[in-house]
C-alpha cells in the first residue's frame, strides 16, 4: 500500500516550514461586488481593513495580499482538520510600509505548540494575482510537546479543544493550490434513502457551478479533500449555508466535519434537529 511521505519532525537545527500562497485578484472583486464589505469583515480586522483603505473604496489588491499573507502564514503552522483562523492571523502594514504578522488566540497557540515564536511575511501584487510567502520565526530552543504551547493564550482566547486524530482525512486544501495534485475527485455510489432537502440542494448546486469538471456529487464525497471547498470559498460558503439555513454560524467553532460531505451538511444544517438548533 502507498503511503504518504514522512515530514521531519518540528523543531531542531534547519527546520522551517515556509508558506506560499496566490490570490486571484478577479475572485476577490467578485466577492467585493457580490457580498460587499461586510464579506471581508469575517476574514479581516477593523485594522486590516484600514490599511487596505483609500480615499475612495476598498483596495482589492490590498485586500488579495492580505489574504494570501494569512494563508501564506498559517502554512507554516502545518495542522490539520483545522480551519484558517482568519482573525487571529493580522497582517498590518509596518510604518516601514512591510506587512507584519500578529497572532492572536489560537492561531498562537498553535504557533506555540510548534516552537515558532512569530512568523514574516512578504507580499508581492500584480494586475491579475497577489502572492505572498511566510516563515516561521522559531524559538531558541525545542517546542515542548503537543498540548504545552510556549506561552499559553489567555483562557477566552485559547484554542478549541482538540478532536481525536483522523489520520485518514488531510487538512482543508489551502486557497489556490495546485488543483492537479488531487486529481479527479473518486466516484462514490451510496444510494441516498431520502430525497435531498432544498436547502442541500442549493448548496450542491453552488458546489456544481464552481466545478464544472464534474456532473454530480455524491453524498459521500469528501469536499475537502477533492478541494471543491478551499480556505476561500469556504467563507463564501458559511454564507451560503446561513442564507438557506436560517441559522448564523461563528466559523471559529466550526469543525471540518461538519461539512466534509454532503450528507454531514444535511445532518448539521438542514434536519428538522439542526434547524432548531
Amino acid at each position: 500500500m502507498q503511503t504518504r511521505p514522512v515530514a521531519p519532525p518540528a523543531g531542531g537545527l534547519g527546520w522551517a516550514n515556509l508558506g506560499m500562497d496566490i490570490v486571484s485578484v478577479t475572485r476577490v472583486r467578485r466577492l467585493l461586488t457580490l457580498y460587499g464589505e461586510d464579506f471581508f469583515r469575517r476574514m479581516l480586522t477593523p485594522g486590516e481593513l484600514a490599511d487596505c483603505r483609500t480615499s475612495a473604496r476598498l483596495d482589492v489588491l490590498g485586500l488579495c495580499g492580505r489574504i494570501a499573507a494569512k494563508e501564506a502564514a498559517f502554512k507554516t503552522l502545518r495542522v490539520r482538520a483545522v480551519f484558517l483562523p482568519w482573525l487571529d492571523i493580522v497582517v498590518r502594514r509596518s510604518e516601514g510600509g512591510w506587512p507584519l504578522v500578529e497572532l492572536r488566540g489560537p492561531a498562537a497557540a498553535l504557533a506555540a505548540e510548534s516552537g515558532i515564536a512569530a512568523i514574516t511575511v512578504t507580499i508581492s501584487h500584480d494586475v491579475d494575482y497577489a502572492v505572498a510567502v511566510a516563515a516561521p520565526v522559531l524559538e531558541t530552543g525545542p517546542p515542548e510537546g503537543p498540548g504545552q504551547p510556549v506561552h499559553p493564550a489567555p483562557p477566552e482566547e485559547s484554542a478549541q479543544p482538540a478532536q481525536p486524530a483522523q489520520p485518514a482525512q488531510p487538512a482543508p486544501a489551502a486557497a489556490h493550490d495546485c488543483a492537479s495534485a488531487a486529481g479527479t475527485p473518486t466516484a462514490h455510489h451510496t444510494p441516498r434513502r431520502h430525497p435531498m432537502s432544498d436547502g442541500l440542494q442549493l448548496v450542491k448546486n453552488w458546489l456544481l457551478a464552481r466545478h464544472e469538471e464534474l456532473d454530480d456529487i455524491a453524498p459521500d464525497l469528501d469536499l475537502i479533500e477533492n478541494r471543491l471547498i478551499d480556505s476561500l470559498s469556504f467563507v463564501e460558503f458559511v454564507f451560503l449555508l446561513e442564507q438557506h439555513s436560517g441559522r448564523s454560524i461563528q466559523m471559529e467553532t466550526l469543525e471540518v466535519d461538519e461539512i466534509r460531505t454532503l450528507a454531514a451538511i444535511e445532518t448539521h444544517f438542514f434536519t428538522a434537529q439542526a434547524v432548531q438548533a
